[in-house]
């Protein structure tokens, strides 16, 4: 055999292991696998609020317009340690909630930058989230503070003694995912 058969031969020898282990290395993850997703870590994201309890005990009722001098007041922060920019939601977690606060007159307000959102536990729930407010944009490694006011609202011609002894156990609870740019859908 000539030097060059030689070597043809070894070329196609190596050609063929070099096919196959391809082909093997290909193949056979997804025969195992058996999925077709594709995952990408871009960043991080790393939500947290800096106080998330609400404590609500013998609230009286109060007029609308007095809920800012009142009302159980609840200051807090969610804080973005993160890599990304995030949209948040924002809930109240609520564990426990007696029949009797399940009103329309048991209110909350949430506010933050120079917005105002109400709502009502009408239809509260226990070992449910409620939500106060929807994507909310939050920079990457900023922080935004909200004010949460929670109140029975009174009125004259509505019999809200049986209120008087409701309980609420709930908690502050916030959810986010990433956002490409400055706005949330």
């Amino acid at each position: 055999m000539s030097k060059t058969i030689k070597y043809l031969v070894i070329s196609i020898f190596i050609l063929l292991v070099i096919t196959i282990s391809v082909s093997y290395s290909y193949f056979v993850p997804n025969f195992i696998n058996n999925t077709n997703e594709t995952k990408v870590s871009t960043g991080k994201l790393d939500l947290s609020i800096d106080d998330e309890s609400i404590n609500a005990v013998e609230i009286s009722p109060i007029y609308d317009e007095d809920y800012e001098l009142l009302s159980i007041h609840k200051n807090f922060g969610v804080i973005s340690n993160s890599s990304l920019n995030s949209c948040v939601n924002l809930y109240i977690n609520v564990s426990e909630i007696s029949n009797e606060l399940k009103s329309e007159y048991f209110k909350y307000k949430l506010k933050y930058d120079d917005k105002e959102i109400d709502g009502n536990f009408k239809n509260a729930n226990n070992n449910e989230k409620l939500l106060i407010d929807g994507n909310i944009f939050l920079e990457s490694n900023s922080e935004k503070s909200f004010d949460l006011y929670i109140w029975v609202s009174y009125q004259e011609d509505v019999d809200q003694l049986s209120m008087l002894n409701g309980v609420i156990k709930s908690n502050i609870f916030v959810e986010g995912y990433d956002s490409k740019n400055n706005t949330c859908k």
